[in-house]
């Protein structure tokens, strides 16, 4: 009988012993064992930065910040501010810290050169100067831009030619994060997702769900679309498994703008908004690249797995419908 009762106990303290831990760990597929983590997401009410917010707090600690978009729960930063970057990291003292700040608009970015390094530089420095001092792994995403678009299906290897003011202070940008020990850079093609009707949607919000007409200055130009879903999940992913440089995260179909819009645009209406503009005068006014797609086989290698682009528009039609 004691010999009973002492295998009981012993099972007892074992299993009492597993719920202490999972109270801090979480058993991941795979069987990998996963420490909870603090994130802080800077950026965090934009269309990515919103995803990943909502991404990350169900499992970890998270402190998300903004600059003009105010919302509940979130904290006011200012990350052209080097001080205050820094005094934020070190209070909070994060595992990850992601950064989700820039300006996106090539045009925008062509027209004012500084508010471009500003935003797309400046702001990525500061955070890394910040992360550098606290230990905390910085995650960069940056863009396909940075490639010249004239061979495509670019690989991590690849040397970037930036074509625009832009897609230069990525590429800056990039080196200041990646003299980090142990930090991040993403590279992602076009997103597209859905937040909710209050939120910020990317490409399917500015263009889709405006109901306005779409004129496509480039509509041949090649991208390789990738989910917002599959962006959050690929940091974690890559988190998890303590990697560190650069990965690609892009989808895994390679499509014209045009396919792309059109197929995104049928998850909300049947008769099409969208068509190419034939002034051959007026083309995109900023140099882009014609062939921007990515090769994400590195971090495919490695087990992760990306949603096709026909269950995405399907999981994106359902989330649409329900928010």
């Amino acid at each position: 009988m004691y010999i009973v009762f002492l295998k009981l106990d012993l099972k007892f303290r074992c299993w009492k012993g597993y719920l202490n831990l999972s109270k801090r760990r979480r058993l991941k597929q795979g069987g990998l064992l996963i420490t909870k983590m603090k994130i802080a997401i800077i950026g965090s009410s934009g269309f990515l930065g919103t995803k990943l917010m909502n991404f990350f707090s169900k499992e970890h600690k998270v402190l998300g910040t903004y600059i003009k978009n105010e919302k509940p729960g979130l904290q006011k930063l200012d990350a052209t501010n080097k001080n205050d970057v820094e005094e934020l990291i070190s209070e909070y003292r994060p595992d990850v810290v992601i950064d989700t700040v820039a300006l996106t608009s090539s045009i925008t970015c062509e027209k004012n050169p500084r508010l471009c390094k500003t935003l797309n530089y400046t702001t990525a420095k500061n955070i890394a100067d910040a992360c550098k001092k606290t230990g905390s792994k910085m995650v960069f995403i940056s863009s396909s831009y940075i490639f010249d678009g004239k061979k495509g299906d670019y690989e991590e290897t690849d040397k970037p030619n930036p074509k625009n003011e832009y897609a230069k202070y990525k590429v800056l940008a990039e080196r200041e994060v990646l003299n980090i020990q142990n930090s991040l850079v993403i590279r992602v093609d076009i997103m597209y997702g859905y937040n909710g009707k209050k939120e910020k949607n990317g490409v399917f919000g500015n263009s889709i769900l405006r109901e306005e007409e779409i004129k496509l200055k480039e509509p041949d130009q090649i991208r390789t679309p990738v989910f917002v879903e599959d962006v959050a999940r690929s940091i974690l992913f890559l988190t998890e498994k303590k990697q560190s440089g650069i990965f690609h995260v892009a989808g895994m179909e390679k499509m014209k703008m045009i396919y792309f819009l059109k197929n995104l645009e049928k998850t909300v209406r049947k008769k099409t908004k969208i068509s190419v503009d034939d002034d051959k005068t007026q083309r995109h006014p900023v140099k882009i690249p014609f062939n921007a797609t990515l090769n994400n086989a590195k971090i495919v290698r490695l087990g992760f797995k990306f949603g096709s682009f026909t269950n995405n528009l399907a999981t994106l039609k359902k989330q649409y419908l329900e928010k």
